[in-house]
């Protein structure tokens, strides 16, 4: 099969294309480290079924910040909740799994997560959002209550669920669960914890968080820093208008056009095809792009940087023109583009692809 691909990229080289006219060849830099070049990356995820779901939503699109929206899939009133995730699938939320039934306990025994860990809860939950919504794959996980998140044993479930990823919810009951301040990728994706919370208080917790100033200055910190702001709130622990503290922290975030947002699950795949992702130059106007990851799982499209790229000359990917973007903040991770600032030139495309200029 090796020797196969390195064949095709033979004939590749060898047909179609020429050289973009210049002085200066054209070479690749290297793959950015978030899509797009962006400077720091955003992260939102929701939790629980509950009536409030679709008004998270409808404020996120406002400010376009994108969210994992996670699910239990056998409470109510997820039946109607369906037809709107479906609509925030569209425009590039990701659902993700919350269980079937929500079980909590404290203190959290092995016991207990042995039982509530069970196929039923963790295949069966998988299994509802892709029996009622487009998506193609459930990437996430998120722990009830945040029971059980430090048994290897219920990590290892998760994985072999297919589930890339799944977030805590630390030290609720003493209100560790506020600001565990992670600021970039976990070290185990499977005990993912995220920067702050933006809720009131609720739960058995004795404490919120929602002064405007404060959760902005924790998001201005991680933006300064280039890092991941990852940030979570339970929809029923919201105010909802332009003046309460939800939305004022989303209009401090959003639309900045050097920041990528971009759910919890497409994030930390895009660790993995950044990780396994090369490129060969094989022609003087052509290049290779690709990983041996399941493309089942890790969609994602990834950014390279080329310079020596001649004014005028466009970029082609699967033999096709891609579009030209102008800076603006980048809300998708699997769409295909270029971009140009000054003498760089920035491809955006999913790996597997022969990028071309002409």
């Amino acid at each position: 099969m090796q020797k196969a691909w390195f064949l095709a990229v033979a004939l590749l080289a060898g047909c179609g294309g020429s050289l973009p006219t210049g002085d200066e060849e054209i070479r690749f830099a290297r793959i950015t480290g978030y899509l797009n070049d962006a400077r720091a990356a955003v992260t939102h995820t929701i939790d629980d079924s509950s009536k409030f779901v679709p008004a998270a939503i409808d404020a996120m699109d406002k400010y376009g910040v994108k969210a994992t929206i996670f699910v239990s899939t056998r409470r109510d009133p997820i039946a109607g909740l369906w037809p709107r995730l479906n609509q925030a699938i569209e425009n590039g939320h990701e659902v993700g799994a919350h269980s079937r039934t929500h079980r909590c306990q404290w203190p959290d025994t092995a016991e207990f997560c042995r039982s509530a860990y069970d196929d039923e809860e963790v295949a069966g939950s998988r299994d509802d959002i892709l029996e009622n919504t487009k998506q193609p794959y459930v990437w996430s996980w998120c722990y009830p209550c945040g029971n059980c998140a430090g048994y290897d044993f219920v990590h290892r479930a998760l994985a072999a669920a297919g589930y890339v990823t799944a977030r805590t919810y630390p030290g609720e009951e003493q209100d560790e669960h506020n600001v565990p301040d992670l600021q970039g990728w976990a070290a185990n994706p499977y005990e993912a914890a995220y920067t702050q919370v933006v809720q009131k208080k609720g739960g058995i917790a004795r404490s919120g968080r929602t002064d405007v100033a404060e959760i902005n200055a924790k998001f201005d910190e991680v933006y300064r820093s280039g890092g991941i702001y990852s940030f979570l709130s339970h929809p029923q622990w919201l105010d909802f208008g332009p003046e309460d503290f939800y939305e004022q922290h989303l209009k401090h975030i959003g639309g900045r056009n050097d920041v990528w947002y971009v759910p919890m699950g497409p994030l930390y795949t895009y660790r993995s095809v950044l990780e396994k992702s090369g490129v060969r130059k094989v022609a003087a106007n052509r290049f290779s792009v690709f990983h041996t990851l399941d493309r089942r799982i890790y969609r994602n499209a990834i950014t390279l940087e080329f310079r020596g790229v001649p004014e005028g000359v466009r970029a082609f990917a699967h033999d096709k023109e891609l579009p030209e973007v102008q800076a603006g903040p980048t809300t998708r991770w699997d769409h295909e583009f270029f971009r140009r600032d000054g003498e760089r030139v920035f491809v955006t495309v999913k790996p597997d692809a022969m990028v071309e200029f002409r």
